[in-house]
């Protein structure tokens, strides 16, 4: 059960259906090379979903969960980069990449978003997404079609901000990096 919230806490698809992006987001931004003090601690995640726990540990290379102690690296698969108080951490999933977004809180805990797919039908979700004059390509891979978007960094902002993007899984501070 634990590893499986850590599954969801990265890669949590909340529905069959995921919108993915063609390359690292935001796209045109330089990738992190180590993660930022800020980021760095313990953390208690709590799943929105089924309320289970489970301990993240994030340094600068990674995170890990402590159900699982095995570390994921920041790397080719694992693209960490900021913009406008974001942290966006892009997962590739060949041959698309998955966002979540972390926004540092001022009491230390860190709200971890994904695109909200759970409020609307995954068809009323591109509809509104092509409303806003976003792009949507659609792509075979085996016997499902993948939806990727491409937007400008700007564009980007404009969705989070626009509540595409929702909380996902609590993340309370337990303890400080040392």
């Amino acid at each position: 059960m634990r590893q499986l919230l850590l599954f969801g806490v990265f890669l949590a698809v909340v529905s069959c259906k995921e919108i993915s992006y063609k390359v690292p987001q935001p796209k045109g931004r330089k990738a992190l090379t180590s993660i930022p003090n800020v980021l760095q601690g313990s953390y208690m995640l709590t799943s929105a979903e089924d309320g289970s726990k489970d301990t993240l540990i994030i340094n600068s290379k990674g995170y890990m969960a402590a159900s699982d102690q095995k570390q994921k690296s920041l790397g080719d698969s694992l693209v960490l980069k900021f913009y406008k108080g974001y942290y966006f951490v892009s997962i590739n999933e060949n041959p698309e990449w998955i966002l979540r977004i972390i926004k540092p809180e001022a009491d230390g805990n860190l709200t971890f978003m994904s695109m909200n797919t759970r409020q609307e039908s995954f068809n009323a979700l591109l509809t509104r997404l092509s409303q806003d004059d976003i792009t949507i390509d659609s792509l075979a891979s085996g016997n499902d079609t993948l939806y990727q978007i491409d937007p400008t960094p700007r564009q980007l902002l404009k969705l989070v901000k626009h509540g595409y993007f929702s909380e996902t899984v609590k993340m309370q501070r337990i303890g400080k990096s040392d």
